[in-house]
């Protein structure tokens, strides 16, 4: 393998991560380029806080409503599919503004790493690389396809009668006479519009990072079961002096920092390319370790949003469910609630699946340890190191969400089992209602 293919495959996750900041830049939700000037700056400012008051009026009027009708099962229930979800979204957003330098950091210091695990190929980094590339834009773009599907839907196709609104909320003025139904639908337009992309990027940015970690788990476990073979090479990034990919203010924007965006390994590049079991396993510990401290501040960062999307993803798939039943024969409306459906589904299952996955491969690290050939080595050193290492294995590697939930699947069958008791209730207490 060619240290050219490898860089250039992590700039493309770097390019992603781009795309994903930068359409929460355009819709508002993000922050300007450290070098913009003040005239732009105070302009986004006034952008930002007016998306965010038009996404918050629509979280307002949408609770009016729901406490309004509460005495009405079904009118509470649609109204709490689009509540649970805008809620969610809301959250996120708060997350991103107020923890966004984090956020930048955690994303510089994630491709950094990969560059640094890349350093010595053993021949297998390509085709991890661009199974997980290849993983992350078919998760974009299917997202982004469901989610454009998922706006028609709840703005275009739901039927209304007498200039009813696409989603019920209350106002404090009426919304069936010019101009204020078109004050109306624009508030609900624009916060779906922007809603729906904001949550499709941020949730892109997270799951790109959590392929990142799943690709260097895997490259750790190949190299651990190679440690002891002739396969490392010394990669053409360190003949390049480990160039960096990252400018941070074309990229990211609104961070300044001199920290450099490739840290030069402790280890000697020699040692490593033309030493034993030894050097090549202590880097390999070291990697982990670096791995280890990266996770720990993404679990920092978006714990709490996740918690907040498991309790909420409860809720959506019970009520969505739910509505889905109550609309049987009205095709539109049916429509509407199979896509929300399907979206909270495709959601809450695939962050799951990728925290199964982080445990799964980090639980891996053990067995391919104990293939390193760590016992062709006569000396000392490679026993202690290899127990050295268990001890650090003994921390379970998970993606939180609070403290409560561990993303793995069987967290998604706990909620899905939730979700359906809750559907349950529901039903039983509507058909008591009609009867």
């Amino acid at each position: 393998m060619t240290r050219g293919t490898t860089s250039n495959r992590l700039e493309q996750f770097h390019k992603l991560n781009i795309v994903h900041l930068s359409y929460l830049k355009y819709i508002g939700l993000w922050t300007l380029d450290s070098n913009s000037s003040a005239f732009l700056r105070c302009s986004y400012h006034i952008y930002n806080k007016s998306v965010l008051t038009i996404m918050l009026v629509f979280i307002i009027t949408l609770f009016a409503d729901i406490c309004m009708s509460f005495d009405d099962l079904s009118i509470v229930t649609d109204d709490g599919c689009i509540f649970a979800g805008i809620i969610v979204v809301f959250f996120k957003v708060m997350i991103f503004q107020t923890r966004h330098e984090k956020i930048i950091r955690l994303v510089r210091k994630t491709i950094d790493s990969c560059f640094e695990l890349c350093k010595f190929p053993i021949g297998v980094e390509d085709e991890i690389l661009d199974k997980y590339l290849l993983l992350c834009r078919v998760i974009f773009y299917g997202f982004s396809v469901l989610g454009f599907f998922l706006v028609i839907a709840l703005l275009f196709v739901v039927p209304v009668e007498n200039g009813e609104l696409p989603v019920r909320a209350q106002y404090p003025f009426d919304t069936t006479v010019y101009p204020w139904h078109g004050i109306g639908f624009f508030v609900e337009a624009c916060t779906v519009s922007i809603g729906v992309i904001a949550i499709i990027m941020m949730d892109c940015l997270l799951t790109n990072l959590c392929n990142l970690f799943l690709m260097q788990l895997e490259i750790l476990n190949a190299h651990f079961k190679n440690c002891g073979s002739n396969d490392w090479t010394l990669s053409s990034i360190d003949k390049q002096n480990c160039p960096s990919t990252i400018d941070e203010n074309s990229c990211y924007g609104a961070f300044s920092t001199t920290e450099a965006s490739c840290e030069k390994d402790n280890y000697d590049p020699d040692a490593i390319r033309y030493g034993g079991f030894a050097e090549r396993f202590g880097r390999s510990i070291r990697n982990h370790q670096r791995l280890l401290a990266i996770i720990d501040d993404f679990n920092e960062v978006f714990s709490a949003g996740m918690f907040v999307q498991m309790l909420s993803s409860t809720s959506m798939i019970c009520l969505t469910g739910f509505q889905a039943a109550l609309v049987i024969g009205q095709s539109s409306n049916t429509l509407k609630f199979a896509v929300y459906l399907m979206a909270a589904l495709s959601q809450l299952f695939y962050v799951c699946w990728l925290g199964n996955e982080v445990k799964y491969q980090s639980a891996s690290l053990t067995q391919s340890q104990w293939l390193s050939k760590w016992n062709d080595d006569i000396s000392a050193k490679p026993g202690r190191l290899l127990i050295l290492s268990m001890i650090f294995l003994r921390k379970a590697i998970n993606l939180k969400a609070g403290v409560f939930y561990a993303l793995s699947m069987e967290t998604f069958t706990a909620i899905l089992r939730g979700s359906y008791s809750f559907f349950a209730l529901l039903n039983t207490m509507h058909s008591e209602d009609n009867q």
